[in-house]
């Protein structure tokens, strides 16, 4: 979850919260570092002040911090995955100054697989107990789809074996990989020798995942001229009376270049509206024109509007880009800097198929 209106900056505030963050650092970094090497309380203690600190930066970041192998400390600034918020993560460790014998790293790193165990509920991953293979979906050919194997595995645990393989995932190949790379994975049971499914071992996990990604940028490097544009309106109620208005890009439909618009920025915007959560003709208004707004940010040459759908006191509006990084600069500053009363909070995923509107894709919408 990214940026939300009611935490709006003036120009140059956001720099002044950087600024106050650092000094704050600055002057307190001793006590950390004055802590004794098994104290976990005082060290989660210190980070859950850090925490705070950085709030008036941005109010979903974390950090974790610790000794490295040279002598020195690091501060590693996270969004625990969140896409929408690498940039702000970067920002803030880019405004950093000097501080000695401390190292800022933006992002979970990767710490490769060999050589690492994660031990979580009794639990030991690494690479005597892990692999992988690849699950194909004749449907969606250019997804990354994958199991990660563990030789221990039992269904009555699955909810540990899950925590423990995302968290196994993350160490190996980082942040920014994690989230970026692979469109769904899952921790499961060795198959049996006789299933014809191929196990890879998990330090081959980075290399699979470079050449995934390689091969899909090289066949939608070319983004289309031509882009769907032609909208349906629906207006429904569901079982409680309560009304939905939908709009919907039809033209998406069977359009088969969506690959090359990948990622999907929804656009949630809060409003109050009458007992049965729909908007007044004024909040209609008022919600179009935030969405023509965040619509003429974006580059046009890299952008497509699905839809959006108004129901239960939030629009959702769904955009998709081809350059979540980009997307991620704009939609924040212009969150960071929009002085409303509505909520406004986005969010960033790969979905390369357009997977989350096929639930309106199919619904029988008239002109």
């Amino acid at each position: 979850m990214a940026g939300i209106s009611k935490y709006y900056r003036k120009e140059g505030e956001m720099q002044q919260a950087a600024t106050a963050f650092w000094q704050w650092f600055g002057e307190n970094e001793y006590r950390f570092k004055k802590l004794e090497k098994n104290d976990s309380d005082q060290a989660l203690s210190f980070l859950e002040e850090l925490i705070q600190q950085m709030q008036p930066f941005n109010p979903y970041l974390k950090a974790l911090a610790g000794p490295d192998n040279n002598g020195n400390f690091e501060l590693i600034i996270t969004s625990d995955g969140d896409i929408a918020l690498f940039n702000k993560v970067e920002e803030l460790v880019n405004a950093a100054p000097p501080v000695p014998n401390w190292i800022f790293t933006a992002h979970k790193p990767a710490l490769g697989f060999e050589g690492i165990s994660i031990d979580l509920y009794g639990l030991q991953f690494s690479t005597e107990t892990t692999s992988f293979y690849p699950v194909a979906l004749n449907e969606y050919p250019d997804e990354v789809n994958i199991v990660i194997t563990h030789n221990g595995y039992t269904k009555e645990m699955d909810d540990h074996f899950q925590a423990g393989g995302m968290i196994y995932l993350e160490n190996g190949l980082g942040e920014v990989n994690t989230a970026t790379k692979i469109d769904n994975y899952e921790t499961g049971p060795v198959p049996d020798a006789g299933a014809g499914i191929e196990i890879i071992p998990i330090s081959k996990l980075h290399e699979y995942l470079n050449w995934r990604e390689k091969e899909f940028v090289e066949k939608y490097e070319s983004v289309p001229d031509e882009r769907p544009d032609t909208y349906h309106l629906l207006e429904a109620e569901d079982r409680d009376g309560r009304k939905m208005l939908l709009t919907v890009n039809m033209d998406c439909r069977y359009w088969d270049k969506k690959p090359a618009y990948s990622w999907l920025l929804q656009v949630n915007i809060n409003y109050t509206g009458d007992d049965t959560g729909f908007p007044s003709e004024e909040q209609l208004i008022a919600l179009q024109t935030l969405e023509e707004e965040i619509f003429s940010l974006l580059p046009e040459d890299r952008t497509i509007l699905a839809g959006n759908k108004t129901y239960d006191n939030c629009r959702n509006i769904y955009f998709y880009v081809s350059d979540y990084k980009t997307t991620a600069v704009l939609l924040n500053q212009y969150i960071e800097r929009k002085a409303t009363t509505y909520e406004i909070l986005f969010f960033i995923r790969r979905d390369k198929y357009w997977r989350v509107m096929e639930q309106y894709f199919n619904l029988p919408i008239e002109d």
